[in-house]
C-alpha cells in the first residue's frame, strides 16, 4: 500500500511541479525575473523546491482533474473508456467477452448490470444513465482485483501523470504565448524567439501527453476487466 502510494505520489505530483518550476523560472528569468531560491543551490533550496514542486503537482493535478479530465477528455472521449466499452453498441470488446465480462459481474456483485432507464428517457439520457452504471461497475471489479497484480496501479499512475502533464504544459503554452506579446509590445526580440520555442515545444508536449494518457486509461481499464475475469474464474494471476 505503501509503496504505491509513494509511486502514485512521485510520478503524478512531484515530477509536474518540478518541471513547472523550472519552466516558470526560466520564463521570469527571460523578463528580468527570478524566483527566490536557485536550482543549482545546496540542499536548503533543494528541500524548498521540492516541497514547492510537490504542492505545486497537487494543484495541477486538482485542475487537471477538474478540468483536462472531465471539461476536456471526457467530451472528446465520450466518456472513460472503462464505461464506454460495456455499451451494447461498443465494439472495442468482442460480444463474447462482454457477455462473459457482464456475466460474471452478474453473479459475482450480486447486481443489475442494466441500468433503470425511465420510459420517458430520450437516447442521450439513456446512455448517460448506462455509462453510470457502467462506471459502477468497473469500480466494482478494481476493488475486486486490488492487490492480485500491480499492472492496474501502474497504468493509473502513469495516467494520472500524463493527466497532470496535459495540463502543465497547456499553461505552459499559454503562459508562452503571454510572454510572446509582452515581449513584442516592450520591442524585445530575443525574449520573444524563446517563447515562441517554448509555446512550440508545450504544444507538442500537450499532444504527446494526450496520447499517452488516453493509452494509459485505455491500459488501465483492460487491466482490470482481464484480471477480474482472471480471479473471477478462480484461475491463478500472475
Amino acid at each position: 500500500m505503501i509503496a504505491r502510494f509513494n509511486l502514485y505520489d512521485f510520478l503524478a505530483d512531484l515530477i509536474p511541479g518540478l518541471v513547472f518550476l523550472w519552466c516558470i523560472n526560466l520564463m521570469m528569468t527571460l523578463l528580468g525575473w527570478s524566483l527566490p531560491f536557485n536550482f543549482a543551490g545546496g540542499l536548503a533550496n533543494a528541500s524548498v523546491m521540492i516541497a514547492l514542486g510537490y504542492v505545486i503537482g497537487l494543484m495541477l493535478q486538482a485542475v487537471s482533474e477538474q478540468y483536462i479530465e472531465n471539461t476536456l477528455l471526457l467530451r472528446v472521449w465520450d466518456g472513460f473508456p472503462s464505461a464506454r466499452w460495456l455499451l451494447p453498441e461498443d465494439t472495442r470488446f468482442s460480444k463474447t467477452y462482454k457477455s462473459r465480462l457482464l456475466a460474471l459481474m452478474a453473479e459475482c456483485f450480486r447486481v443489475s448490470t442494466e441500468p433503470e432507464i425511465p420510459a420517458a428517457a430520450s437516447p442521450e439520457q439513456a446512455r448517460a444513465l448506462r455509462l453510470k452504471k457502467n462506471q459502477e461497475l468497473f469500480y466494482l471489479c478494481y476493488r475486486f482485483v486490488d492487490g492480485f497484480n500491480p499492472r492496474p496501479q501502474v497504468f493509473n499512475a502513469l495516467y494520472g501523470l500524463f493527466r497532470s502533464l496535459l495540463g502543465l504544459f497547456g499553461i505552459l503554452c499559454a503562459f508562452s504565448a503571454v510572454g510572446i506579446v509582452v515581449t513584442l509590445i516592450c520591442g524585445l526580440d530575443y525574449p520573444a524567439g524563446v517563447f515562441l520555442l517554448l509555446a512550440s515545444i508545450s504544444g507538442i508536449c500537450s499532444w504527446l501527453s494526450y496520447a499517452r494518457c488516453k493509452n494509459r486509461s485505455e491500459d488501465f481499464a483492460r487491466s482490470v476487466y482481464d484480471l477480474f475475469i482472471i480471479s473471477a474464474v478462480g484461475k491463478p494471476i500472475s
